[in-house]
């Protein structure tokens, strides 16, 4: 076995699902990032969790109105979702910019992404600094997918090809390796 440096073992988990977290801040502005520090941490009641840089102004939305959604990535969406990570002025909406269609969420405020196959809309129930970054964990107030998109009461990755980091530019969609461009 080779040690590797500490700083570095975050990587050995991986690959991990991506999702973009659409926010809205208090004075109604949309923001939209990927993230793939994310997992569920109870199925009753559900719960999922994901951790953010607390400066991000996905962190200070959730601060400012405890609510997020979830939108899970496929391939055919992963152009627009690096375009998402880009750092935009705080008064810009990401969604717009990467040409992703907002569409109204049932029970939180922030918008669902229309592209995306399936939507977990959540309401803030804790926000920690751990390390570098906030854990910030929700409960699941209501969760939609698109049809086919289950089968046999799983995912069907298959099917939909849900994107999984890596690490930087690199992605796994289904069984093979994608590098993202710099757009």
């Amino acid at each position: 076995m080779k040690e590797i440096s500490l700083n570095l073992a975050y990587k050995l988990l991986a690959p991990r699902p991506t999702v973009i977290v659409t926010t809205i801040s208090k004075d109604g502005i949309v923001n939209a990032a990927p993230f793939s520090f994310t997992m569920p941490i109870s199925m009753d009641p559900p719960i999922v969790a994901f951790a953010s840089v607390p400066e991000h102004d996905t962190t200070k939305n959730i601060k400012e109105t405890k609510e997020f959604v979830m939108n899970l990535v496929h391939e055919d969406i992963i152009e627009m979702m690096w375009i998402t990570a880009k750092k935009f002025p705080r008064d810009v909406n990401e969604l717009e910019k990467a040409n992703l269609t907002e569409i109204k969420s049932k029970v939180v405020s922030p918008p669902k992404i229309k592209e995306s196959f399936g939507h977990l809309e959540c309401k803030a129930i804790k926000i920690e600094e751990i390390g570098d970054h906030c854990l910030i964990v929700g409960k699941v107030v209501n969760a939609t997918v698109k049809k086919n998109c289950i089968k046999d009461e799983l995912l069907n990755v298959e099917k939909i090809k849900p994107v999984l980091h890596v690490g930087g530019k690199k992605f796994v969609i289904g069984d093979h390796v994608r590098f993202i461009h710099d757009i």
